[in-house]
């Protein structure tokens, strides 16, 4: 999931990587072309995250570069920042996750560091040099797909930045409100606030791992729906598609789900 561009005077190349784990689990990241590395003037690295080995396999090769061009400006594009969902201390005894975790990254002191949608305002102000690239390209994709909506922000902490969405898409939109025990993390309720509009409704948010929330929020506008005795589709979108337990109860609930970055195999979560 990493990968590395060079920049020169005759344009840029993809540079050939090679991994290596040994028995004991360390890591081991070679540039097998060092000599073509050496006369880049920039390097751009794509690293989708998805566990510790892959953070290891960065630095090991954010390393590397440094060593073969250390005159070379450094590039990361990193979509998806691993535990930028633990961006507060909620119970004594923890770690404040994303504080770590940006520290490590600064530590590489990279020129740029381009993020995609992420989970707060924490990551961002914790990252140095940092881009943020916007969901609105992709979401512009969904809409010309699946015709006018209203989006539905699955919680308070996505209100502002899919309020912010809905403005630029011109779409109306409302929110949910869900309870979660910060200790075992299990979700207690979801409710609708409001009105559900007569519209197909499009559930925004930055990442789906196991689901719980869309499921409980899915289960939430069937209720309003009876209450409110409407019917409209219902799609899902998120730019970080985890999709760690599965698509197949989500799919039961959602007519169609879009993401940006999909860690699994099924198709049935579009690409966009």
């Amino acid at each position: 999931m990493i990968s590395v561009q060079g920049y020169r005077a005759q344009g840029c190349q993809g540079l050939p990587l090679q991994f290596l784990r040994f028995p004991g689990g360390e890591w081991h990241v070679r540039l097998t072309a060092p000599d073509e590395a050496a006369v880049c003037t920039q390097f751009e690295i794509s690293a989708l995250i998805q566990n510790a080995d892959h953070v290891m396999q960065l630095l090991m090769l954010t390393d590397a570069l440094r060593r073969v061009a250390p005159d070379a400006r450094l590039h990361l594009h990193m979509p998806y920042v691993p535990y930028a969902r633990q961006d507060r201390v909620a119970n004594p005894g923890e770690a404040l996750s994303i504080r770590v975790f940006c520290d490590l990254i600064n530590a590489q002191h990279y020129d740029r560091v381009i993020i995609q949608d992420p989970h707060s305002d924490v990551t961002p102000a914790l990252l140095n040099r940092v881009v943020i690239a916007s969901p609105l390209a992709a979401l512009q994709k969904v809409l010309a797909q699946t015709g006018q909506v209203a989006l539905l922000a699955p919680d308070a902490g996505a209100h502002k930045r899919v309020a912010v969405l809905a403005k630029a898409l011109g779409c109306s939109m409302l929110c949910a409100e869900k309870t979660r025990d910060t200790v075992s993390g299990q979700l207690a309720a979801t409710r609708i606030q409001g009105e559900l509009p007569d519209t197909p409704l499009l559930v925004v948010d930055d990442i789906c791992d196991g689901g719980g929330t869309f499921l409980a929020l899915a289960d939430a506008v069937r209720a309003a729906q009876q209450h409110q005795q409407i019917s409209q589709p219902l799609y899902l979108y998120v730019t970080h598609g985890i999709f760690s337990k599965g698509a197949d109860a989500l799919l039961q609930r959602y007519q169609r789900i879009f993401t940006r970055h999909r860690w699994t195999d099924d198709s049935r979560c579009e690409v966009v």
